[in-house]
């Protein structure tokens, strides 16, 4: 349900699949984030339907928060590398090269004695110049290699992985076949000033009210939710967060890149998943992008809410909807 290690890095570095290896610490294979020990929890087989997904843990018991990401990270570098092909960002007033384009020569993590850098992936486009592409998961190019770039008129991309699932196919369709989240490394403009002074209001209180609530309620005993409620071809299946496992709560965490007023998981990493919950004040009226393994929940204030009548009707930790508050789901539906 949830971001599951499934690659590691083998003895000789090499990005590999927990399917792929020995059973147990015979796989002996390293975390790609922290290089501890891990073990392979396959059973030796391929998964059955309807069993545990097949995973790695860690050898010491110990979660690894940026296991997830450096997995991430690691199979796009080797996708792009075995591909050889890569849809570029669509061009600025044709100052850059646009479309689907082979790259040859591809390196990965190659220092560059000439401008002190390091980039993701290189290699050469079929019109002969070199592309230099950056792939975004938890950090974006920073400050000082953006300089180097901007400054030397290198051609670079950041591609933004966060919403991707680790999977190879879906991942090398995304990097090949389409141009969405991936922009050329270009001069960030000045920031205009305006003439007269703007007035901040800063957030609804009422939204930290409710953070303050739901917090509580998830705190001192369980938290159910209504995800079905609403489908005609199903009826009413309440989920108790609590038994399903989730017993982690944090207020205005980020996940993958995506801020969430208060984030669900569970600190067991036999089942892992997470949930954003968001206050907002409107429905989103067109889709949004997410992580793939990250579920959110939407609660929606009309102007009529009274902040009373929402701790009044949530005080069982039931979040229902009333005809002031509407709840919404994303991902449930699996």
């Amino acid at each position: 349900m949830g971001a599951f290690l499934t690659y590691a890095l083998d003895e000789g570095g090499a990005l590999v699949h927990v399917d792929d290896v020995p059973k147990g610490a015979k796989c002996a294979c390293r975390c790609p984030h922290c290089k501890a020990p891990l073990y392979a929890k396959n059973s030796g087989r391929w998964p059955e339907p309807g069993t545990r997904r097949h995973h790695f843990a860690h050898a010491n018991g110990k979660e690894c928060e940026g296991a997830f990401e450096s997995q991430l990270h690691l199979l796009a570098k080797e996708v792009l590398q075995e591909a050889g092909i890569i849809m570029l960002p669509r061009s600025i007033k044709g100052q850059f090269p646009s479309g689907r384009v082979r790259i040859r020569n591809i390196e990965k993590e190659k220092w560059d004695d000439c401008y002190h850098i390091r980039p993701d992936i290189e290699g050469i486009m079929d019109n002969g110049e070199r592309l230099l592409i950056e792939f975004f998961v938890s950090h974006k190019v920073d400050d000082k290699k953006r300089q180097v770039i901007v400054e030397n008129h290198l051609k670079c991309i950041e591609i933004d992985i966060n919403y991707q699932a680790l999977d190879k196919a879906q991942l090398k369709k995304f990097l090949t076949d389409t141009d969405e989240d991936r922009n050329w490394i270009v001069p960030i403009p000045p920031l205009h000033k305006p003439s007269v002074e703007s007035i901040s209001y800063g957030s609804n209180p009422m939204y930290e009210k409710i953070k303050d609530i739901i917090k509580r309620l998830f705190d001192e005993g369980s938290l159910t939710i209504h995800p079905y409620s609403l489908l005609l071809s199903k009826s009413d299946k309440p989920i108790n967060l609590r038994e399903e496992g989730y017993d982690i709560c944090d207020i205005n965490k980020n996940y993958r890149g995506f801020k969430s007023d208060l984030l669900l998981y569970s600190s067991n990493t036999e089942k892992k998943g997470y949930i954003s919950i968001i206050i907002r004040s409107r429905r989103r009226y067109n889709d949004y992008k997410r992580p793939q393994d990250l579920r959110v929940i939407d609660i929606i204030l009309s102007a009529n809410a009274s902040i009373i009548d929402i701790q009044r009707q949530w005080e069982n930790g039931d979040l229902s909807s009333n005809n002031n508050v509407s709840i919404e789901y994303k991902g449930f539906l699996y």
